[in-house]
Formats: C-alpha cells, structure tokens, sequence
C-alpha cells in the first residue's frame, strides 16, 4: 500500500532515531535539573546528602519521607551496624537523566550506590554492600531497605503481580501488611506517591517467603521494607531496584472531553467467525452497516473508536488491509479518531513465529509458554516477553501501520504489563543454589520498547492507551495518555459491590494519583454488576466508563453531554473526601464541578443493599436544581434537596444561582 504523502522518509528517521539511545525530553517533561544535593524533574525532586540513598522525596512540593531511606543492617554477631560517614555527588548530568553517586560507611561495611534519575522520575538504583575499611572480607546476618514515608502521604496501597481472583493487591493502609516478592509496590495517597519496584527475586533472603516485602504504618512513619536479606551473607552483594515518585506528568482535564468507544469485535471484511463468548457478543458492525454505525456514533458524540483484535487476522501483526483503511477513512470523514489494538502475544500464523517462537515467547519455571489465548481464524496465540529483539519488530510494525493506515493511535492491551518470565534464551529467569529456576521481570526492557512508541505516537498528536488491569507502576504507565482498567472485575466472583472499595477505586482507578487520566472497564453481569453500578462509583472520581460497541453509547453519551453542558473542564473539581457539600445517610458520597456561580454534583448511594433518602445541602445561594439525566427540576427546601436514589445509582444534580 502507498504510504501518505511526505511521511516515508518521516517514519524512516523516527525508526533511526528510536532504535537508538535517545537523547531528547519528550514533552510534556522538562529537562532534568541537579545542583546543591538535588535531582529536579517535573513536579518532583530526590534529595540527597551524606547517605547512599535519598533522603528526601518531593512531589508537588509535598515531602513523602518521614526521614532518610534507611540500610538496616547487623553483623555476623547481630550487633546493629552504625552508619559513620557518607557523601553523595552528580557524576553524571543531561537533559533526559542526572546519576548520583553516593555512598555510606562503617567500620565493617560501606554500602555504595548509583541512582540514576530519569526526566519522568524514576530513579534506577544500584546498592552493593561490600567490606569496610576495618576487614577486606566480611558478611552481615542482616540487611533491609527501609523506605519511611510520612503516614497522611501512605493511606493508599497498589502492588503487582496481582491476583483476578482475589482482588488483594488494592486498598488502604490501615494495618500492618505483608506479601511474598512483589515486583512492584506503589504507596501513596489521592495527590501523590512512591513506586518501589524490582525485575527480580535472585538475591532477596527473606526468613519467611511471605514477608519479602512489608509496610509497617505507625504515628510518625509508614515503613516499607524490603527485606534485601535475613541470613548469613558474605560481602559484597548487589540489589538493582527502581524509585519514582508520582504523578509523573502534568493532569489533563482534556482526557475526558474526548469521547471515546471501544469497539470489542469488529466482524466486517475479514473472515473470522463470531465469538460465542458472553464478553465479545457485541460487534462493531453486526449487519455490516459501516455508515449507518459511524453516523450513528457521530450523533451520540463519539470522538474515538478502539478497535480491538480482529482489525486484523493476525494477532499483533499489523499488517494493513484495504477493507480497514477505508473504515479509518470513513472515521476520518465523521471527525473520529482511529486507535488500534496491540497487544503482547504471537501467533503460529505469524510469519516471524519461526524465527522467534522459542527464543521470545514467555515460559514459565517449567519452560512452558504462557499466555495461550485463542482467536479466529485458528490461531492460539502465545505471550511475548519484550527482554528481546522481538521488541525491535513489534516497533517497526506499528510504526508501519501508524504512517501507512493514517492511524491517530494505539490501544495496549496488557503491553505496559512486563509479567513473570523464566525464557532464559532470551536472559530471563534466575537459578538457585539447587538449579531451580525462577521468573524475573523485565521492567527496564518494556519501558524501553514504551519510550520509543510514546516519542513516535505523541510526536504526531496521537494517543496511547493502555488495558493493564490490576497493575499501577509508573516506570511504564508514564508512557501512555491513559489508561483503562477494570477487567479483573469481571473475573472475580467476589461482590463488586463491596470488594471495590473506595479506599481501593482511589489507589489504583483514579488516575490523578499517577498523573494518568483512567477510563473504566466494565463487564455487565445482568443482576450483579452493570454500566449504571460502575457510573455510582466511577463518577465520584471524575472517571468515564468506557461503553463497549456502539449498541452501549447511548447508555453513556448523556453523561457526556451533560458534563460538556456544564463546561466541566472551566470547572473546580471537589472530591467527596474534602466534604465539598453535606449528604446524608453515611452510604452517599457526593463530589462536586464548581465553576463560577454553578456546580455540577456528582451524588451516589454505594449501598450494597439499600435504596436511600439522600439529603444534599446545596451550594450557599443556589436557587435552582435540575436533575441533568432525568431533564427536571428538583424542589429545594431550606437550601437542600431530596433525592430517592436506589443501591449503586447516581444522580447529576446542576446547581444554579
């Protein structure tokens, strides 16, 4: 197919310049700063003194540390080691990363560390412990990385991987906690927070497998420890990890003015059958009625359309085909943005699958391939480990797709996500003492592969969005415009209702917190959980649900119109945390859009169980209340209003002086 005008040499070049080391800062960052033992990048700041790890951790101004990272360490005989000296300086300095070197010191170890920080904020730290000036050989029975975080900046909690089952890796801090290895673990609050992350488990000795990683809350500081190692260990020994603070980018309240469907099947033009499965019954073009479904879509106000797997008959291979360039065509002519579906998986149909089938796939400790989703035509299609050259292709095809279709962007699924991998051919997995083998991940290896996509897709005012249910960390979530998440939902037979709580919906679903705007992704269980169940919730948190074909956009387009109505991005938003007006009984929430003399109250009754008589004390000198769904007036008496809202429902209440 011909390429657009202009663009082949454009997309050479960009292909040129991403294949190797960059060395430009992408907007919206800045250049990274250091001077008088600081790092500065956007919105946040690492300090650092006469220790090996920083002692100060800064976003928007507000300190996240009670105190120093803390190396906790004994010696062979369990007596405390008492840190002495200790000195830290910038070796190294650009625009896109600043390294510091620092160091500590006792008279039996020194712990030496590089940490090098990235314009988006995250810190890639290596600490060796060796022997100190007083003996050339030596080992400590202990050795803990403690991260103290001052308590109001750690009330939220995210770790990975998580468990769709059990829906056990979110919530709120308000105990002690503890897990087997984490590869990530972010802290925080609805403003801000901390990522620690690490690909590996290979040099982690905890006393208990169940309590590799722990947070330990108390009045003055939330600890999260990492137990590095609680037996006899010989010096030296080395732990890489990862530090990024968050947001890491700018919030953008334009997010949520685009208007966006995913489109789960597309059953038009290519011969695949149609799925039998509850989830996918809902085709983009059932009837093969293109225009008639654009036309419709355009009236409902639809932006954007995802179009998921089937755009093309091989998975992940996007190899343009005449029939979807003219559906990109008639989206273009309506005004709607195309995104398409990548993903993380390669097909036996693929023609690469001979080359790269045993040296990419993800194996597990057995060295099976993992990931064996099945799609039509025939084809069941393995997960792809991105610590490989297969990253290379999967680039080059995108890009190829991007330029040749005229695309305004890529829908992730699951592609951010570096999960467990034991493919050592391609050097993942670590072996024990005993030759046991065990998974690593490759955090570093896919926020390469991202940076690369993010600098080409946002270059040309595209977008990328990612699917990564159940996994918050910033390393690779800072490359993407958003995020959509919720599908672990569907798997559990837990409650939604009550499993989702809310300390839970502001961890991991609000975005904000991460400096990522979240749309929701729900599955509708007819008695059990629904579009409007998901609204009382994700509402309260200025997050969408995205509708699923065209056949669920009349089920959300009037939230949209109701929220452009009300110019919502002019606008104030107010949690329902900051108490922005009264409600009542305690199973309402309300938050709030203020703008001016009017507000846009977002109210919601997150009873499991019960329909309410909520009361809402409006606004001071609101005169008028209209119910903005129901398109009527509500009746105020003594500056409130009474609403009947049955359990999970919501109403959006506009208030006007």
């Amino acid at each position: 197919m011909k390429m657009h005008s202009g663009r082949s040499l454009a997309m050479a070049a960009a292909l040129a310049v991403s294949a190797a080391a960059c060395a430009f800062v992408p907007s919206p960052w800045e250049p990274v700063t250091a001077g008088d033992g600081q790092v500065s990048v956007w919105g946040r700041q690492y300090g650092f003194a006469s220790n090996a790890l920083p002692v100060s951790v800064k976003s928007s101004g507000d300190e996240l540390l009670a105190g120093p990272m803390r190396i906790v360490c004994k010696d062979e005989k369990g007596a405390d080691i008492v840190w002495t000296k200790g000195g830290s300086w910038v070796q190294e300095k650009d625009d896109e990363s600043a390294t510091v070197c620092a160091w500590q010191e006792s008279s039996l170890v020194t712990a030496d560390a590089t940490v090098r920080v990235e314009f988006d904020g995250m810190a890639k730290v290596t600490l060796a412990l060796v022997p100190g000036p007083a003996k050339s050989r030596c080992s400590v029975s202990k050795a803990w990385l403690e991260i103290p975080m001052v308590p109001q900046a750690a009330t939220l909690y995210v770790c990975s991987p998580a468990s769709w089952v059990k829906l056990n890796n979110v919530g709120g801090v308000k105990g002690p906690l503890a897990w087997p290895f984490r590869c990530s673990v972010w802290l925080g609050n609805e403003k801000a927070g901390l990522c620690w992350f690490c690909e590996s488990d290979e040099n982690l000795h905890a006393a208990s497998p169940d309590r590799v990683v722990e947070v330990i809350p108390g009045a003055k500081e939330t600890v999260l420890r990492i137990r590095l190692s609680d037996k006899l260990l010989e010096l030296p020994s080395t732990w890489t990890f990862g530090l990024q603070a968050t947001p890491v980018k700018p919030w953008s309240r334009e997010w949520n003015r685009r208007r966006v469907m995913h489109s789960p099947q597309m059953g038009v033009g290519i011969t695949i059958k149609r799925p039998e499965v509850w989830w996918t019954a809902q085709r983009a073009f059932p009837d093969g009625d293109i225009t008639g479904n654009l036309d419709f879509a355009k009236r409902e106000g639809v932006t954007t359309i995802m179009f998921h797997e089937d755009w093309i008959p091989i998975q992940n291979n996007p190899s343009p085909c005449a029939d979807f360039k003219a559906i990109v065509d008639a989206c273009h002519a309506r005004g709607i943005k195309v995104v398409v579906y990548q993903g993380y998986e390669l097909s036996p149909l693929d023609p690469l699958w001979e080359k790269y089938h045993s040296t990419a796939l993800a194996t597990d400790a057995a060295g099976r391939p993992v990931g064996w989703w099945f799609r039509e035509p025939g084809q069941r299609d393995y997960r792809i480990c991105f610590n490989n050259d297969f990253a290379d292709e999967w680039l080059k095809r995108a890009f190829r797709a991007y330029e040749e279709l005229g695309l305004d962007g890529f829908y992730l699924d699951g592609t951010i996500m570096p999960r467990a991998c034991a493919n050592e051919k391609h050097g993942c997995g670590w072996r024990d003492a005993s030759g046991k083998l065990h998974e690593t991940y490759s955090f570093f290896a896919v926020r390469s592969m991202m940076r690369r996509l993010y600098e080409f897709v946002h270059a040309r005012g595209g977008v990328i969005n990612a699917h990564q249910s159940g996994y918050i960390c910033p390393a690779t979530l800072a490359f993407v415009h958003s995020y959509w998440d919720g599908e672990q939902l569907a798997v559990s037979k837990q409650d939604i209702k009550r499993t989702l709580n809310l300390e839970a919906f502001r961890a991991e679903f609000m975005g904000r917190n991460h400096g990522v705007p979240c749309e929701f992704l729900a599955y509708e269980k007819p008695g059990q959980w629904s579009y409007d169940d998901a609204l009382a919730l994700t509402l309260l948190h200025d997050v969408l649900v995205r509708p699923c074909g065209f056949v669920s956009v009349p089920r959300i387009s009037p939230i949209w119109r109701a929220l452009d109505e009300f110019d919502f991005t002019r606008a104030e938003w107010i949690p329902y945390w900051k108490n922005p007006v009264a409600v009542s009984p305690e199973s309402v929430k309300a938050s709030v859009y203020r703008r001016e003399y009017e507000s846009l109250i977002v109210v919601s009754n997150l009873s499991p169980d019960s329909a309410v008589e909520a009361e809402v004390t409006l606004p001071a000198g609101a005169k008028r209340a209209v119910d903005m769904l129901a398109g009527r007036d509500v009746a105020i008496e003594n500056g409130k209003v009474r609403l009947n809202l049955q359990s999970f429902r919501m109403v959006l209440l506009r208030t006007m002086q």
